[in-house]
């Protein structure tokens, strides 16, 4: 049975291995090429060596503990969520084992190696790059999407994961719903002592009991 504890582990043995061996291929292949760019597909996708101090797609570049502290810490959460995860949200799972593999990942290299090895480059402009404003705030789009890896891959996919499941609806538990049809059949007490008495009989109005009695 396909449960959550395989899907978090199949998955992130799997991520975590593709991302050590693309990163160890690129360190003989790419990085002799320098600062040059070599294309995979003209126009779209090319391999471009680049060390990476910060997170993600080159986010907080130079905060090498904070990250490496913060990457201990959302494994931890993903180790805890899972564990208490029910066993039919393999879904669920899966993503939080493309979250761990990816931070599993990128941590090795800031803790071996001092930054992250990137390698895999989009080669074209990015729509709307360049300086905007929006209600007064002054930003920057760039014009090329930042080098990543295998690890930043797997972080995007689980978390994109992890958001569809959020706005799913949870199905509601079994065993709440029998005991709503239980209490639905059995009534509630006031509503017992209504019923009829048992043999056909019929209950004696109070004051034709008593009627009854003085006569006696």
């Amino acid at each position: 049975m396909f449960t959550r504890k395989l899907a978090f582990w199949t998955c992130l043995i799997a991520m975590l291995a593709a991302d050590l061996v693309t990163k160890a291929w690129a360190s003989a292949n790419v990085e002799p090429l320098g600062d040059r760019i070599q294309p995979v597909i003209p126009g779209f996708l090319a391999w471009k060596w680049a060390l990476n101090q910060g997170a993600a797609f080159s986010m907080f570049d130079g905060h090498v503990a904070f990250l490496a502290i913060v990457a201990a810490v959302v494994l931890g959460a993903v180790f805890v969520y899972m564990y208490k995860a029910e066993p039919r949200r393999w879904v669920f799972a899966l993503a939080l084992g493309l979250v761990a593999s990816g931070a599993i990942g990128n941590l090795t290299d800031r803790i071996i190696l001092g930054h992250v090895r990137d390698f895999i480059f989009f080669d074209f402009d990015l729509p709307l790059w360049g300086q905007h404003e929006v209600f007064g705030f002054a930003f920057e789009l760039p014009r090329r999407w930042p080098v990543f890896n295998v690890a930043d891959i797997a972080i995007m996919l689980g978390v994109g994961i992890l958001l569809v499941q959020s706005f799913r609806p949870q199905p509601k538990a079994k065993g709440k719903d029998k005991t709503a049809d239980t209490s639905r059949e059995t009534g509630t007490p006031g509503e017992q002592t209504n019923m009829e008495s048992p043999a056909g009989t019929q209950q004696p109005e109070p004051q034709e009991a008593a009627a009854g009695a003085e006569q006696r």
